[in-house]
């Protein structure tokens, strides 16, 4: 249990959340916002807002308004943190998730994972380096089964 009277206590932090494909379960955008919500409670952080998108790839910072979003109010410093569950609901492309932590740490915004901790430039190098592998492995699968239908 943190102690309230840390520097911690009183930090304003925003919960991104999302999910890829309209197959993924539509309970798992309050799934990780719930576990994300708990997460500032122990923390003693506090929640201001909360962004999502639903059914969209972390492939690409295109077409995700609630990411979009987010990083606007990063610029007008509507908070200090942001939680997600893990980094790549932030991103699976190497490139995008080191320009969105290059971005927030120069307007000092930390970013947390849940399940991962403070995101540091090592953490978000390996995390978009199997982020991307793991897209990518996917998409050649996919790529095989379609042609194995065909």
């Amino acid at each position: 249990m943190k102690d309230s009277s840390s520097s911690e206590a009183g930090k304003r932090a925003t919960i991104y959340a999302r999910f890829s494909t309209d197959l993924q379960n539509e309970r798992s955008i309050e799934d990780q916002l719930s576990l994300c919500q708990r997460y500032a409670e122990r923390e003693g952080l506090i929640v201001v807002s909360t962004h999502e998108d639903r059914a969209r790839s972390g492939g690409s910072v295109m077409g995700r308004e609630g990411l979009l979003q987010m990083l606007d109010q990063a610029r007008e410093r509507s908070f200090d943190v942001v939680i997600v569950e893990a980094l790549d609901r932030l991103s699976r492309d190497m490139e995008d998730l080191a320009g969105i932590h290059k971005r927030l740490s120069f307007l000092g915004i930390e970013i947390r994972a849940v399940h991962e901790g403070v995101a540091n430039t090592v953490l978000v190098g390996l995390r978009g380096l199997v982020g991307q592998l793991y897209r990518e492995d996917n998409a050649h699968k996919v790529r095989r089964g379609q042609a194995g239908r065909v």
